[in-house]
């Protein structure tokens, strides 16, 4: 026989006191058994349908409200119709378990983190990035260190994750640990794709950061101009290593490529078409996206002068990104040039005055660059004097006599 199955939600007032807001609780009823719990939400009194058991009118307040409980009583539709397909018997209490995570075993954060971190190491290289999962790993350590310090915890179940969380967690990084904006924004972002993950895994009622939303403030993107390129180009080093180091990055201001797809270039990569010229292609890491890069002479300089360094396959035999970019900022001052480079410069590099500087379009640069959206490239777009100067000119030119006095 068919069991009986209903979910309600109500008010919980209290009568001894005046309440701006009061909680919802909801109420799970099979066969006559009856067990409630927290809806994790509270509305105003005078916003409630008392016979409905939600939100009344169609206020933006309201519509929130009330696909916030629709959500749960879906959820919990969900895990009573998997009981009841596999087990003999169903229960309120056994309902309200499950949909709360407290079946066999809790689902915790930190674990689940850890565990999406471990497979995802063992995708470095073939369709994610070493610095992907640096991040992730790292994540973990600022996560133990916020619970334990704001929670006095070591692990917190996933369905008892409130926005609450993630917002304090937000505050942590920015002002206990003094992180700058970015840097927060990529901590987060892993927080909520896990929690995201989770979720979608059954592993939680609901995703409580699924309306949490921060972005951070766009920073100045550096790059070296012409001169600056020049300098780098010729001037002698002291330490061989240090030349090294300065040929790869220079290798990425001329072609674009990224430093994880750099380490993984192999000369089945490289083309020669039918005018002589040689070509890069390749997936990248990062998003799978195709790349292609025409060699200008300089790489090709590059690739001469290194060949067979790294054996047979691989073209170039990179050091850590750590150490490339502490090597970097050596060189700049080596160099006179009075900025905090970085490998990722490189890429800007490329993009902005090797590229755009001369006349590629945003619509060819993407394809260069590997980006799935034009709108990634538009970040790599700097608007330099020169390319002013070169559109007005042109500019002049079309125009001719048309508006003169």
């Amino acid at each position: 026989m068919r069991s009986t199955f209903k979910v309600l939600f109500y008010l919980k007032r209290n009568k001894d006191k005046k309440q701006p807001v009061v909680p919802v609780m909801g109420r799970i009823t099979v066969n006559g058994s009856i067990s409630q719990f927290s809806a994790k939400l509270s509305v105003p009194e005078s916003l409630w349908e008392v016979n409905g058991g939600r939100a009344k009118g169609r206020s933006v307040e309201a519509e929130r409200i009330n696909r916030h409980l629709d959500n749960i009583r879906t959820q919990i539709g969900k895990h009573y119709q998997s009981i009841c397909d596999r087990d003999s018997f169903v229960t309120a209490e056994k309902v309200k378990n499950a949909y709360l995570g407290f079946g066999e075993k809790y689902r915790l954060l930190l674990e689940s983190f850890e565990k999406f971190t471990s497979d995802l190491q063992k995708r470095v290289g073939i369709d994610r990035s070493y610095g992907t999962w640096k991040r992730y790993h790292k994540s973990i350590d600022h996560l133990r260190s916020f619970m334990h310090r704001e929670y006095h915890v070591s692990d917190i179940p996933l369905a008892e994750l409130e926005q609450s969380f993630i917002e304090q967690y937000h505050v942590y990084l920015k002002s206990i640990l003094g992180l700058k904006p970015m840097t927060v924004s990529g901590y987060l972002k892993c927080l909520k794709y896990v929690v995201k993950i989770a979720f979608n895994n059954g592993w939680m009622p609901r995703n409580p950061f699924a309306l949490y939303q921060y972005t951070a403030p766009n920073p100045v993107r550096n790059f070296l101009t012409e001169e600056e390129l020049r300098r780098m180009m010729t001037t002698r080093l002291r330490y061989r290593r240090q030349d090294y180091n300065r040929d790869m990055f220079l290798f990425s201001c001329f072609t674009g490529i990224c430093y994880a797809d750099m380490a993984s270039l192999t000369y089945d990569q490289l083309e020669q078409d039918t005018n002589g010229d040689w070509w890069l292609s390749g997936n990248r890491q990062k998003t799978e996206t195709k790349y292609v890069v025409k060699l200008l002479p300089y790489p090709l300089f590059i690739l001469d002068k290194y060949r067979g360094l790294a054996g047979n396959r691989y073209l170039f035999k990179l050091s850590s990104l750590d150490s490339i970019d502490d090597s970097l900022k050596n060189i700049a001052r080596e160099c006179g040039i009075d900025k905090q480079l970085s490998f990722h410069i490189a890429r800007h590099t490329y993009a902005t005055t090797i590229c755009l500087s001369n006349g590629v379009s945003l619509e060819a640069l993407s394809k260069m660059l590997g980006h799935k959206h034009i709108t990634t490239t538009q970040i790599y777009a700097k608007v330099t004097q020169p390319m002013i100067d070169r559109e007005i000119n042109m500019l002049r030119e079309k125009l001719g006599s048309k508006f003169s006095i």
